[in-house]
């Protein structure tokens, strides 16, 4: 017998093979995940527009308090629309981590192991993704800037410089990793990853991104998002994600902007002799973290391990995974919304 044939139980099929499942089916299945983070998104929103004007109601001056922003972003998807998705979500079970990897073997073949040295060099392509992906979004939006004739501030950046230290960490560094990581890593990836590891970490990666509503933070989501999924898919481990996620949020929203404050306004005018060596450092960081990372990610790519899953998407139902399902279009629509208000010009 010869045992390079792929049989029937085997889940890395031929491409040549049938789709296992019918597009119908796919496009079903896609369409509830879809519905379910589409609820997430127009849940956290509504929440959040209640929770402001409750507090509005109770006492105007609340409004301007430095806690306000990070209450409206955490409270609402903590209490509201992640107990509303999960109403959803859970009619979908989750799959077995896939113990099978793009190596030609069967699903009995033994996971390879993933060490805190993979974990690093993730780290680092994942920090060089972000840096990328932040000059991008600061670009787009310094075009918008200048052809709507409005300045356009991140959000996030604004609450981080008016919230003390310990709760910029409380809220970046243990809040959003604990729940990112639950809802768009394990919650979304186990239910999805039945259809192979690509699927699951282009549409982790999307989602996440969408979900940040702006586009300052949208494309380093988006590929900060999928190196999470790849660690996920690799090692079935939330706490593996959750901590790659608190340390990239701890560089940026912890360490740099505290060396940033300490230098002058025009990055010129230096009053110290530390500050150019602050300036420095993190000129060193930014673009040493960047060119590392696309060196790394360059020289990785070809051995990335994906699994197939056992019932792999072919040409006839991978249009299934975005553009071919009603709710994941109603997921992109809600967020596309979000982010589209969040441009709209205010005062």
């Amino acid at each position: 017998m010869n045992n390079n044939i792929p049989s029937s139980a085997d889940p890395f099929l031929s491409p040549l093979l049938p789709p296992t499942v019918s597009p119908e089916e796919t496009r079903r299945f896609f369409s509830l995940v879809g519905l379910a983070y589409a609820t997430l998104a127009l849940a956290h929103q509504l929440t959040a527009i209640l929770f402001q004007y409750l507090l509005l109601y109770l006492s105007p001056s609340v409004l301007s308090a430095w806690w306000t922003p990070w209450v409206l972003s955490i409270l609402p998807l903590y209490t509201v629309a992640i107990g509303l998705m999960w109403l959803i979500l859970r009619k979908i079970p989750a799959s077995p981590h896939n113990t099978d990897h793009a190596t030609g073997v069967t699903a009995s073949a033994v996971k390879p192991r993933f060490t805190l040295g993979h974990w690093l060099i993730l780290l680092v392509i994942a920090f060089g993704c972000m840096t990328a992906g932040g000059l991008v979004g600061n670009i787009i939006m310094a075009i918008l800037s200048s052809v709507m004739d409005y300045d356009y501030a991140n959000a996030l950046n604004e609450a981080m410089a008016q919230s003390p230290l310990w709760a910029t960490f409380i809220a970046t560094c243990i809040c959003a990793p604990l729940g990112e990581e639950l809802l768009f890593r394990k919650l979304l990836i186990d239910r999805t990853r039945r259809y192979g590891d690509l699927p699951s970490i282009l549409l982790s990666g999307l989602l996440f991104g969408l979900f940040h509503g702006n586009l300052f933070q949208f494309f380093y989501a988006v590929a900060v998002g999928m190196i999470l999924a790849y660690v996920y898919t690799r090692t079935g481990s939330y706490w593996w994600c959750v901590a790659m996620h608190a340390a990239i949020n701890f560089m940026g929203s912890i360490v740099t902007p505290t060396l940033a404050a300490m230098l002058p306004a025009d990055l010129v005018s230096f009053e110290t002799p530390l500050q150019p060596l602050i300036l420095l450092l993190l000129l060193l960081w930014q673009y040493g973290m960047l060119i590392a990372g696309i060196v790394l990610l360059w020289a990785l790519f070809p051995r990335r391990k994906l699994s197939r899953g056992p019932l792999p998407l072919y040409r006839e139902n991978a249009a299934s995974l975005v553009l071919g399902n009603s709710g994941m279009i109603v997921a992109c629509a809600v967020m596309g919304l979000v982010m589209a208000l969040n441009l709209w010009p205010m005062g």
